[in-house]
């Protein structure tokens, strides 16, 4: 599953991802969607750290999760709430400009 938290501008891959495209094009490649995709509003986009850390560790899903990537902040800001998250036992990445990753 991917959890989309606020807005996705027109245009952009958030966007066509949450319209229920079946096929995105990314990197010259049409990449058919095989993920559950969601959205939520009743998380904030800008969350404190405490925040965040209290919506992934007391999530209902929190068991279930495999992986956490933090892709939106400042480089200090996401290493700090990482190192907690793994912490507390989960598997955190940070993606690196232009590197596929594979969910």
């Amino acid at each position: 599953t991917i959890l989309f938290i606020g807005y996705c501008a027109k245009g952009t891959l958030g966007f066509r991802l949450l319209r229920g495209d079946p096929i995105v094009h990314i990197k010259d490649r049409d990449l058919a969607v095989y993920a559950t995709i969601k959205k939520t509003d009743v998380l904030s986009a800008h969350g404190d750290h405490e925040d965040l850390l209290n919506n992934i560790t007391t999530s209902q899903a929190a068991d279930k999760l495999k992986g956490v990537y933090l892709v939106h902040g400042e480089a200090t800001s996401m290493q700090v709430l990482a190192d907690s998250l793994e912490a507390d036992g989960y598997k955190v990445t940070i993606p690196e400009k232009s590197v596929a990753y594979e969910l």
